[in-house]
């Protein structure tokens, strides 16, 4: 079982191989860019936002096609 305890310096984003990308929290209003290469494979890629209890409604699937 993967278990943080450094959620809030970490800015609640795990420190997992799965994890690709990721911003730091943004405050309302605030604004971020970022900037990646898709995978090159194929795939469904899953995204979330792993901020406590944001993950219910802001989450999606990145769908890479050949």
């Amino acid at each position: 079982m993967y278990l943080e305890t450094n959620g809030t310096k970490q800015h609640y984003v795990p420190a997992l191989p799965e994890v690709l990308q990721a911003t730091p929290l943004i405050n309302p209003g605030g604004s971020f860019t970022l900037t990646f290469t898709a995978p090159a494979t194929p795939g469904d890629y899953p995204f979330i936002c792993t901020f406590p209890g944001h993950w219910r409604i802001m989450q999606g699937v990145m769908k890479i096609f050949k």
